[in-house]
């Protein structure tokens, strides 16, 4: 009987050590206006497997030549993969808006969205979701790794903007962490999973007139995975990201314009009174 019960353990550690979840991939995508107002939106994209027939094809191993097992999310989670919506309308704090979860295939979107009208509105939002973090907080970072926003230029004005990873993954913590310990099944995870591979940010993108940066998830068929296998999600990998744009500056424009007229429409009528 021990024998048996010592098989069916070491099969068992088999198969979780070959199936298991995949991590919520988050989305971050930012827009700045030329005044400094704006707006950002954070997609969570999970996997569910109760959506699919099949069982869900690793990542890591489109092939399926190397035995990385299907992904497993839902058994993990308190009410399956559906309960983050719940939670993160309890949650979410009052100037987010959380937008109705979407289905694609055998994947739920939960997006939150957030808007600003200037960038001090923009900075107290931040550091309101930093300070949510129950592990950090925005005094924990210096200037070279907090958002910065310089403007430049009069008639086309240049606006830059700069963020460290660092800071935007601690404004996500407080959904992550909330997460993992409100609805996440951490007695089935015991010495398997942790909060920190519960999700992983995936996408990056700024908007500014009209340039854009952008780092999005990719597949890399040749990168090493562990000793012997290869071909990995590669996901975001900066540490700092920046960007500028150019804006035309029409209210200066028109208001050169209108004084020049007004100057001229002046001068004219100084001279016809001369004349007179």
């Amino acid at each position: 009987m021990k024998k048996r019960i010592l098989t069916l353990v070491v099969m068992l550690a088999a198969v979780l050590a070959l199936t298991g979840c995949w991590p919520g991939e988050i989305g971050v995508t930012t827009i700045f206006n030329a005044d400094g107002s704006g707006s950002r939106t954070i997609v969570l994209d999970v996997m569910d497997d109760t959506l699919s027939d099949d069982p869900i094809i690793n990542p890591d191993d489109p092939d399926q030549t190397e035995g990385k097992g299907a992904v497993i999310n839902s058994t993990h989670i308190d009410g399956g993969v559906p309960a983050i919506q719940t939670w993160l309308e309890e949650n979410a704090p009052d100037f987010i808006t959380v937008e109705a979860m979407e289905t694609e295939g055998y994947h739920r979107y939960f997006t939150l969205t957030y808007s600003w009208e200037d960038w001090e509105d923009f900075l107290a939002k931040y550091e309101q979701l930093v300070d949510l973090s129950p592990t950090t907080s925005w005094s924990d970072f210096d200037d070279s790794e907090l958002p910065a926003l310089t403007v430049e230029g009069f008639f086309h004005k240049t606006v830059t903007f700069s963020e460290s990873r660092a800071v935007v993954e601690a404004s996500l913590d407080w959904a992550i962490d909330g997460i993992w310990n409100d609805i996440y099944l951490e007695a089935d995870l015991a010495g398997w999973v942790t909060k920190a591979d519960i999700s992983v940010l995936a996408g990056y993108t700024v908007e500014i007139s009209d340039q854009m940066y952008e780092e999005l998830a990719y597949y890399d068929p040749n990168a090493a995975d562990g000793d012997t296998n290869t071909g990995v999600r590669v996901f975001v990998e900066s540490d700092d990201f920046e960007l500028s744009g150019t804006f035309t500056n029409v209210a200066a424009i028109v208001g050169v314009i209108l004084g020049g007229v007004v100057v001229a429409a002046g001068a004219a009528f100084a001279i016809i009174k001369l004349k007179k």
